[in-house]
């Protein structure tokens, strides 16, 4: 029997008496949704599945030392992390468990403090680094680096509420900014926060009621819902409140009023929606993988029992680019467009967040229920 503690003192109090420690009402195993038609989409989900652990077994050929990426290893580990797990894969498996423990056992090693970032993109890094802390705790038989997880997640849930922007300015305040030497906020990364504070939502952790409101107040002034607007514009959301809605920051901002919005946001969300529909997904850059990423996220939380709710339509499209690029080893490669600080971390990069396009759908992630 699993017993399941209500928080981290709870944790703490099962860690001391021998127990195999669980966050609440989370255990992975067997969570992958039955399809409503299982015949017809039996075909597409067992070539995704071969898609994944194609791309999975390259990731485990990549590693060094328990770290992927040629560039910012915190991002590419904690994604190669998140991607096992979106993949129905524990620590525990008797074939990806080792790989990922190796990388659990060196995010921990190289995160001595509660910031758990790198250098090129430190929040970036820390939020990355931090969702996988909170996702991977409560999934290991090993009482001491389960413990280990649990206090590195809370512990980076207190930077990142500390960093966020406490400005009453409308403009930025309630967002992160990429590092200190930065003065703006940026949108896609707040929501990567928001990603992490939904976590330690989920696990009954205290977040804030007012911490979420602002993260997603900010995302959300950019979104061009002024019936005047454009048509191509109406619906998306821009990098800043006067710029062209792009899809990165539409899906992200889409993601952001889905899952938080309050009972006002559906025509927000549905904008945002018909946005998208509008705009498909296509082969070209910049931030193909993180776009689609939360483009398909917001999209499936969204999504409705409405024949032409955009979701299908959408995630098949998009499946088909990623199906047709796959390369024989297993990686997936960047479309033109992208800038060289991104082609720098590698294909473990672009491989990880693929794998977790292709799952958003399987319900393994707590953070996609």
């Amino acid at each position: 029997m699993k017993i399941m503690p209500r928080n981290l003192f709870g944790l703490i109090a099962g860690a001391s008496a021998g127990l195999l420690l669980l966050w609440p009402g989370h255990d992975l195993r067997g969570a992958e949704s039955v399809p409503a038609d299982a015949t017809a989409r039996s075909r597409d989900q067992e070539s995704r599945r071969d898609m994944v652990e194609r791309g999975l077994q390259y990731l485990i050929g990549i590693q060094k030392d328990g770290a992927l990426g040629e560039s910012r290893p915190k991002a590419v580990t904690s994604l190669f992390l998140l991607a096992c797990l979106s993949s129905g894969h524990q620590l525990d498996d008797p074939v990806y468990g080792p790989a990922m423990q190796a990388a659990a056992d060196w995010l921990l090693k190289n995160s001595p403090q509660s910031f758990l970032g790198g250098t090129d993109e430190p929040n970036e890094d820390h939020a990355l680094a931090a969702l996988a802390c909170l996702e991977l705790a409560g999934t290991d038989r090993n009482h001491g680096r389960n413990l280990a997880l649990y206090k590195k997640a809370r512990a980076a849930l207190g930077f990142s509420l500390q960093a966020q922007d406490k400005s009453s300015r409308a403009d930025y305040g309630g967002g992160w900014r990429p590092d200190d030497k930065t003065h703006t906020n940026d949108r896609v990364l707040s929501t990567w926060f928001l990603l992490e504070l939904r976590g330690a939502e989920i696990r009954d952790e205290s977040v804030p009621k007012s911490a979420v409101e602002r993260a997603v107040e900010f995302i959300g002034a950019s979104q061009k819902i002024d019936p005047d607007a454009k048509p191509e514009e109406r619906g998306g959301f821009s990098v800043d409140a006067a710029g062209l809605p792009v899809r990165t920051v539409t899906g992200a901002g889409l993601y952001a009023v889905a899952v938080f919005g309050n009972d006002r946001a559906a025509d927000k969300v549905r904008l945002a929606k018909s946005w998208l529909q509008t705009h498909p997904p296509g082969w070209y850059g910049p931030h193909f993988y993180p776009g689609q990423f939360f483009a398909v996220r917001g999209l499936a939380q969204a999504r409705t029992t409405a024949a032409d709710d955009p979701f299908g339509p959408y995630f098949k499209k998009l499946v088909r680019i990623l199906r047709e690029r796959q390369d024989a080893d297993g990686s997936f490669p960047f479309p033109p467009g992208h800038g060289q600080p991104v082609l720098a971390m590698g294909r473990g990069y672009s491989t990880a967040l693929a794998i977790l396009i292709l799952n958003v759908d399987r319900g393994f992630l707590p953070l996609d229920g």
